[in-house]
């Protein structure tokens, strides 16, 4: 998996579906069909983002909302992730499972050409 993501984009996503994520909670993070998607607690959102190789990854929440703090004033990360870790320039942290093809949970549509990338929450009904 590999995506760069703006990252006030990506901290909205896990704010939207983790609002207070307790020190045990994990969240899936998958990146496929231009989008990167969040998964947690049968919760899902999504952002259009730059997808360069489509992969999902499982993360422990709260330690990867801290993480993503101490990149304050970036404009844009850059993520890539393997069965080995996920990795952001030089930091590396551990994951707890890796997918090479996830698949989108809906199909999209875009309407206008100046689309600006918001967060989007899909009700999971099962």
């Amino acid at each position: 998996m590999k995506l760069t993501i703006v990252l006030t984009d990506l901290e909205m996503l896990l704010k939207t579906i983790a609002p207070r994520p307790k020190p045990k909670d994990t969240f899936q993070l998958s990146a496929c069909a231009g989008r990167v998607f969040a998964e947690s607690k049968r919760d899902i959102g999504g952002v259009e983002a730059l997808v360069f190789e489509d992969g999902a990854i499982t993360l422990p929440t709260k330690a990867f909302r801290e993480m993503l703090k101490t990149y304050k004033g970036r404009t844009s990360l850059t993520l890539e992730a393997s069965p080995a870790g996920l990795a952001i320039g030089t930091f590396r942290m551990p994951v707890s499972n890796y997918a090479p093809n996830p698949i989108a949970p809906g199909e999209f549509k875009v309407f206008g050409s100046a689309a600006v990338a918001r967060t989007v929450r899909i009700a999971r009904s099962e």
